[in-house]
């Protein structure tokens, strides 16, 4: 989203990405672009806001257009 420092909470979810994908031996988000990588997740955990992630909006690479998912609740 164009943050220029991240946290321990990146991290964590890399961490979890790549757990799901060695048990399951593929991909969690396969995407052929970032933005279809973005969509994906979005897709699958909902389109994030400032209610879900304080602050989102601010950032650089954020849009307010992006299309609004709700959460797959079976990810």
């Amino acid at each position: 989203m164009g943050k220029k420092r991240y946290d321990l909470s990146v991290d964590i979810w890399s961490t979890g990405c790549i757990m799901v994908e060695m048990a399951n031996r593929k991909p969690l988000f396969q995407g052929d672009s970032e933005v279809d990588q973005i969509f994906k997740i979005f897709k699958g955990k909902g389109t994030p806001d400032n209610t879900t992630w304080p602050g989102i909006e601010d950032f650089p690479d954020f849009k307010k257009s992006f299309p609004k998912w709700k959460a797959n609740e079976h990810l």
